[in-house]
């Protein structure tokens, strides 16, 4: 369990990162994998979806090209237009979010819901509302296993199958967008290990 005293010299490190910052982390997950990760915190998530959204469309021809052989073309342009439909409501205005929220659109409820779980403290730091637990995030850029574990395999239906294989393709960036628990972990940051 981490000291209220490491909790501050977090937000201290985190409160001074201008841009963007390496962190460094071995990090045990709630599975039990423990890892060596690199990830680059300060990134802004909305410039994730953006990336994505923009390869995406660069990449719909290889997508369906690459996909075809195995899959029906209905069933890959339902998982398609499921993408860029999600991107579209999550890169949208203000005001068009606020009208999604307000009919009850499933992507906005998710996508406020996370939102509203977290209070950020500092660049790249934030803290869940409910479990006061302080999480560190960003973009995971190199990942090493240490102690490896038998993940137990997913029952994903086959539309879910196929927008994963799309997001591969594209290597979306929000798929390698991580949180992780300040608690369950050491981390470098700035030079310094907390």
């Amino acid at each position: 369990m981490k000291t209220q005293t490491q909790q501050n010299n977090l937000l201290a490190i985190g409160k001074t990162i201008k841009g963007t910052t390496f962190v460094g982390t071995t990090y045990r997950n709630a599975q039990g994998e423990l890892s060596k990760q690199l990830i680059v915190s300060g990134i802004s998530y909305e410039n994730c979806l953006m990336n994505d959204f923009n390869s995406l469309q660069a990449n719909q021809s290889t997508i369906f090209e690459k996909l075809e052989k195995d899959y029906s073309i209905e069933l890959i342009t339902q998982a398609y237009n499921n993408l860029y439909s999600s991107l579209e409501k999550r890169l949208s205005t203000p005001e068009t979010k606020a009208k999604l929220l307000a009919e009850k659109d499933s992507t906005i409820v998710r996508s406020q819901a996370q939102i509203d779980a977290y209070v950020h403290l500092a660049k790249g730091i934030k803290k869940h509302i409910e479990t006061n637990e302080i999480h560190v995030f960003g973009l995971v850029v190199k990942k090493r296993i240490i102690e490896p574990i038998e993940y137990k395999p997913t029952k994903s239906k086959e539309l879910t199958i196929v927008q994963n294989k799309i997001k591969k393709l594209c290597d979306f960036k929000q798929s390698k967008y991580k949180t992780f628990v300040f608690q369950q972990g050491e981390f470098k940051m700035q030079g310094l290990t907390l």
